[in-house]
């Protein structure tokens, strides 16, 4: 059975901040004929998450943490993140 790394990412994110609405996107077939893009269909992820569930965090330290908490996974397979605060 293949990894649905998109769960993973959310179940982690999840956990470590303590957050019940999270919502993560695979966007890899959108990049999947760029040049330096992994063509493993697991590469390029969006993370969705209320910047008001954050409790005072800067955005800036809201990145920090995702980055730091998905260090792992940015070096095993995640080429790009974007990261979308919704108010």
């Amino acid at each position: 059975m293949e990894k649905n790394f998109a769960t993973i990412i959310e179940d982690k994110i999840k956990g470590s901040l303590g957050l019940k609405k999270v919502k993560v996107v695979n966007n890899s077939h959108l990049h999947q004929h760029h040049s330096s893009s992994p063509k493993s269909g697991n590469s390029h992820f969006q993370i969705i998450l209320s910047y008001q569930d954050m409790e005072g965090m800067s955005r800036i330290q809201i990145h920090k943490k995702i980055y730091l908490e998905l260090k792992e996974e940015m070096n095993d397979y995640v080429h790009s993140l974007e990261i979308t605060l919704e108010d």
